[in-house]
């Protein structure tokens, strides 16, 4: 039986979640459900949900689409990104730019590109890449045994 591949994102993800459910001051003023798709030598390893509903209502990051759906209030826009793990690091980490991500082919997205564009102030905002550089050091260990990304 095939085993599922170790994921950066499967790590640095729920640490995101734990970081926003700490502090309602990290909440993003961003409408939206992204779906990203993470992929593992070019096929597709896992897929997370982050519905984000403005800054009243505390976002959620999961790997169950059936929590990601039940979770939205009233209308929203859908994303469906496309990255591999290694680059979702990067982007996270602010080694790669959305744009840069998207004009390279790194990140593939379907669906409001304008919506798209607003998970990197999203990070931003979580100081997403300060904290993701800190979660990293602070898990080299895991990390490494997890994936070979290059930071």
């Amino acid at each position: 039986m095939p085993t599922e591949p170790q994921l950066v994102s499967n790590l640095l993800l729920p640490e995101l979640e734990r970081q926003l459910k700490e502090d309602k001051n990290l909440w993003p003023n961003v409408k939206g459900l992204f779906i990203i798709t993470v992929t593992k030598k070019k096929k597709a390893a896992a897929t997370w949900y982050l519905l984000l509903q403005g800054n009243d209502i505390m976002p959620l990051i999961t790997a169950s689409e059936e929590d990601a759906r039940a979770g939205v209030q009233g209308k929203i826009r859908t994303v469906r990104i496309q990255v591999d793990d290694a680059d979702l690091l990067n982007f996270i980490t602010g080694g790669m730019t959305g744009v840069r991500a998207y004009m390279t082919g790194k990140i593939k997205v379907k669906g409001d590109l304008l919506l798209a564009q607003r998970l990197e102030e999203v990070f931003e905002k979580l100081g997403g890449r300060e904290r993701a550089i800190e979660f990293v050091k602070n898990n080299e260990k895991a990390l490494a045994a997890v994936n070979k990304a290059k930071l």
